[in-house]
């Protein structure tokens, strides 16, 4: 889940967006106000608090009900942390009929039974359209318990006075993207040219400490094993992916302060605006603001690379819960929001990068740096199967916590790469059990 500034162009509140925050939909109005039993079918969808996301989310599901007279749906807001939030729903059996829920936390609830299979909703078409990356999302063995509806991910933004300044014209292909040796080289140069620091990591906090593990993919290693389950921080790729990592803070070429658990918003991204450093690899929520307080002042560039290419697996996908009363109503909705003109339409609504394969940034129709939303989406085809296994697994929430734990230890030189692998693995190992 990226959400960080995203808002709504305008501060007035329309009809339609009081009634979509307030977690009414329009036939749901209606028919309070009429005072008499309907015996509509209500739906309710749970929502980030994002008012250009409700507002679509409103309009596709009243056109939903205008094909399926009889129902209703609300679209409502996820409040809080959301663990906490889901879980107290759940057992109250007041959870919404629809979640819309991370890569990261979705493998937690359909292990434990709440979320509920979709996959006889599903239209066989969808997953042809889909990479094996993005369908293993939802998809297990025993059923299909989410689909992707979009995604985001890193790639890398680079201050244009800064590259003029040491000469480098950055890559505009992932087959030319900076390995890690080169990326260091001109990142020493950066640091030369800004005077303090050279790039920063687009974290918000320690619950996106797993916004760090595309390195370790990108070195050939791995966070857990294939099964998405099996801790595997020991091996020399995974340490020698920590010790990259070190290397950025020991060398000063990233700022102490932008820490995978540091909070109170995007530290890289205040760091670029201000030109302390002049590269971030972040994610597509830094575009708006950087366009308004430094139009034409920045260009992007593939994510870094080593011997294999990883980016962040950002956006969220939808599913069903057990509290569900019309579980196949619900997964025919699911279906309906995640079809390809819906996913267009919600994307093109919120500048969102679509899951679909099939679909580009001429497809979406964005209204601003086409160019670079396509870069976003190529960069989406190098997310690993098995990165996507890991972050998708039961235990995830819980090793995401002991990641940044860890790994702030070893970037603050506090443990060595070794000695953070060794109690890494020792943490992983007491939540898995293996």
């Amino acid at each position: 889940m990226h959400i960080t500034g995203r808002q709504p162009p305008g501060t007035g509140l329309s009809r339609r967006r009081f009634l979509a925050v307030a977690g009414i939909s329009m036939a749901g109005a209606l028919a309070a106000c009429s005072g008499e039993p309907t015996g509509t079918t209500h739906l309710r969808l749970s929502s980030w608090n994002i008012p250009l996301d409700l507002e679509s989310y409103q309009r596709i599901a009243d056109d939903f009900v205008a094909d399926h007279p009889g129902t209703s749906v609300a679209v409502e807001v996820t409040t809080g942390q959301f663990h906490q939030w889901f879980i107290t729903r759940l057992a109250a059996d007041l959870a919404p009929d629809i979640i819309r829920i991370t890569p990261q936390q979705i493998g937690r609830y359909a292990a434990n039974g709440s979320l509920l299979d979709i996959s006889a909703a599903v239209p066989d078409s969808y997953r042809q359209d889909y990479s094996d990356a993005f369908w293993a999302i939802g998809a297990r063995e025993n059923g299909l318990f989410g689909v992707f509806q979009h995604t985001d991910n890193f790639i890398t933004y680079y201050r244009r006075d800064v590259m003029d300044r040491i000469g480098v014209t950055p890559p505009t292909s992932l087959a030319d993207a900076w390995r890690w040796p080169e990326f260091l080289e001109i990142a020493r140069e950066v640091q030369q040219a800004t005077g303090q620091y050279a790039f920063g990591y687009g974290w918000s906090g320690s619950e996106t400490a797993y916004r760090w593990l595309p390195i370790i993919y990108q070195n050939g290693g791995a966070f857990l094993g294939d099964d998405g389950e099996t801790p595997s921080m020991d091996t020399p790729e995974a340490v020698g992916a920590l010790e990259f990592g070190r290397r950025w803070y020991a060398d000063g070429l990233v700022s102490p302060s932008n820490m995978s658990k540091s909070g109170g918003g995007d530290v890289a991204r205040n760091l670029f605006l201000t030109g302390q450093i002049g590269m971030m690899l972040n994610n597509p929520e830094s575009i708006a603001q950087l366009d308004e307080e430094m139009p034409g002042e920045w260009g992007t560039a593939p994510m870094i690379r080593n011997v294999g290419e990883a980016s962040d697996l950002g956006g969220n996908a939808l599913a069903v819960t057990k509290s569900s009363k019309n579980p196949e109503l619900a997964a025919e909705l699911v279906a309906y929001l995640t079809s390809r003109q819906n996913v267009i339409r919600f994307c093109h609504d919120g500048n969102w990068l679509p899951a679909r394969s099939s679909l580009t940034a001429e497809d979406i129709d964005y209204a601003d740096n086409v160019e670079t939303m396509q870069r976003f989406i190529d960069q989406g085809t190098t997310i690993p199967i098995e990165l996507v296994r890991a972050e998708t697994g039961q235990y995830f929430s819980s090793l995401n916590m002991v990641f940044a734990d860890y790994a702030d230890l070893c970037f603050l030189g506090e443990l060595t790469p070794r000695e953070t692998s060794e109690q890494m693995m020792e943490a992983m190992r007491s939540v898995t059990q293996r």
